[in-house]
């Protein structure tokens, strides 16, 4: 009688088991992230590709400053547990299902790992949520005028000059002529390079408050008074936007269509400036840090 009774109970375990599991999963999903298990990978050097993509997803890294401030936490403190707990891929996670509880046991077992990384690892977020104020091109106050364009092309193949690797993201403005864009600084900080390089054509480099090197190449020309050494704002202009490089000749252009290379390169000690994906940044930028600006069209865009 007890086996007849109970059969089906038995009989019927593995498939609850199962359905817990499930519900568990799809707990942890909706509330942002699956099984924690941390193994001691905040470490900064070249070889770390999921920390150097830094893919925050479509809404992650402006969701996570958001989540940092109505939970009173430091913003590069909550960008690091977030990206270190997700193994750096917070693609799909919702910032707004975070849990404040599982934040604080996560940035204990961080912190105890190994406090010193850790710390790095918190600075360097925080100072990428510190210097980031402003997309690098404003858009247009005439709605008729087509707006800039770009895609995650990090890691592209790249050949001038040996086989390499794209190291920033590609802001499109083949839409119109060499010379219309603005190029707007994305920080404060100082010039500290500027002129031609055969690979980047005419560049210039920022390096923020923060240590951090931000990288504007292929231009048209300069404004105005820039050279090294001249302190910027976040939105001031630059230059223009052009198509210069891949040359040894300077001033060549044309080798390719008109854009903006945006590189970012954070300061690690014992090596050279380490670059990061700037697109889910610029993404941040475009979606809560645009401005808008007239500025005049040479000509009509090309046909589409």
């Amino acid at each position: 009688m007890i086996k007849k009774k109970y059969a089906g109970v038995l009989l019927c375990l593995p498939v609850l088991v199962g359905l817990g599991l499930l519900i568990l999963s799809f707990h942890d999903y909706f509330h942002g992230l699956g099984a924690y298990a941390w193994q001691g990978t905040v470490l900064l050097s070249s070889d770390d590709e999921a920390f150097r993509a830094m893919d925050f997803g479509e809404n992650g890294f402006g969701g996570i400053l958001r989540w940092a401030e109505e939970n009173e936490a430091e913003k590069g403190e909550a960008l690091a547990v977030w990206m270190a707990a997700a193994d750096y891929d917070l693609g799909g996670v919702r910032a707004e299902n975070l849990d404040r509880d599982r934040y604080l046991e996560i940035l204990a077992e961080l912190t105890q790992e190994d406090a010193e990384k850790f710390s790095e690892l918190c600075r360097l977020y925080g100072a990428l949520a510190e210097d980031l104020r402003v997309f690098p091109v404003p858009r247009n106050t005439d709605p008729s005028c087509l707006f800039v364009t770009y895609d995650n092309g990090w890691g592209d193949p790249r050949t001038y000059g040996g086989d390499r690797r794209h190291e920033g993201c590609d802001v499109m403005g083949d839409s119109y002529p060499d010379g219309t864009y603005p190029v707007l600084s994305m920080t404060d900080g100082v010039v500290e390079k500027i002129g031609w390089l055969p690979l980047g054509g005419y560049r210039i480099g920022i390096r923020s408050d923060n240590g951090i090197y931000y990288y504007y190449a292929h231009m048209a020309s300069y404004a105005a008074g820039m050279s090294e050494g001249v302190r910027v704002e976040a939105g001031m202009e630059l230059g223009r936007m052009g198509s210069t490089g891949y040359s040894e000749t300077e001033g060549t252009s044309g080798n390719f269509a008109t854009h903006l290379h945006v590189g970012i390169y954070i300061p690690v000690e014992g090596q050279e400036d380490l670059s990061v994906n700037p697109y889910y940044l610029l993404l941040y930028l475009e979606g809560e840090r645009e401005i808008t600006a007239a500025y005049g069209f040479a000509e009509e865009p090309a046909s589409q």
